[in-house]
């Protein structure tokens, strides 16, 4: 449950218990998941325990407004704290915004260049250094593996993590030898992690793709609530 307790004792939260290990400066990882599985969700909730650790975190939005994107966060900590007084929500909030930095581009704006320069001005003026870049909105499959590879490059370049989606589909079935599925199967060596979201009824399934810059195939003993996308026992 994220709650202040769990910040304070730096508990195992999505992070830990699903990927075990964080992605290190540098690194890039990507969630799978058909449209409205909580890829949205499950970015929100990475981030958030970054701030709730102290840790920077730049999200990215693309084609979103920032707006919505506080209403995530919003949305994911009301859901963790629903059974306590809303002074605890706002405390939180205090907390975590100091830590975090939404940057939208709208209209088909974004690029790596842009990404790097709006990181060096936040770094050298704002004096802000991110220890997470979420980039959330990307279209990979209409993503050359060349703009993936310029993020990747600025990512070692500030010695930043960053985490970003890619939409599954269930009518498009290719994946592979590795086991990795469209729209990432031809790019998969360029990320250390990658995760997909199976969704069902009662829950959303986590599979583990690749972990560590190594391919495996696992399914963690959590699940996510497909209302809340909290973590729940599988």
């Amino acid at each position: 449950m994220l709650t202040e307790q769990s910040m304070n004792q730096d508990s195992a939260l999505l992070v830990d218990m699903a990927l075990r290990n964080p992605l290190r400066p540098g690194e890039i990882g990507v969630l799978l998941a058909r449209a409205g599985a909580g890829k949205t969700a499950c970015l929100t909730h990475i981030a958030l325990e970054h701030l709730l650790r102290g840790r920077p975190v730049l999200h990215v939005c693309i084609d979103i407004m920032p707006d919505k994107i506080k209403q995530w966060y919003l949305e994911v900590i009301r859901n963790a704290l629903a059974a306590k007084p809303a002074a605890t929500l706002a405390r939180l909030q205090q907390k975590i915004e100091p830590h975090r930095f939404i940057l939208s581009y709208l209209n088909r704006t974004f690029s790596p260049g842009k990404l790097e320069q709006s990181l060096k001005n936040l770094t050298e003026q704002a004096k802000f250094n991110p220890a997470l870049v979420v980039l959330d909105g990307l279209d990979l499959e209409n993503t050359d593996r060349k703009v993936l590879a310029e993020i990747k490059g600025l990512a070692k370049r500030y010695g930043v993590a960053v985490w970003m989606s890619a939409r599954t589909h269930r009518h498009i079935s290719r994946v592979n030898e590795r086991g990795v599925p469209y729209p990432c199967d031809t790019t998969d060596d360029l990320f250390e992690s990658i995760v997909l979201l199976e969704p069902g009824t009662e829950a959303i399934r986590i599979m583990i793709l690749k972990r560590d810059n190594r391919y495996c195939s696992e399914s963690p003993e959590v699940t996510l609530n497909p209302r809340t996308h909290l973590l729940q026992k599988g």
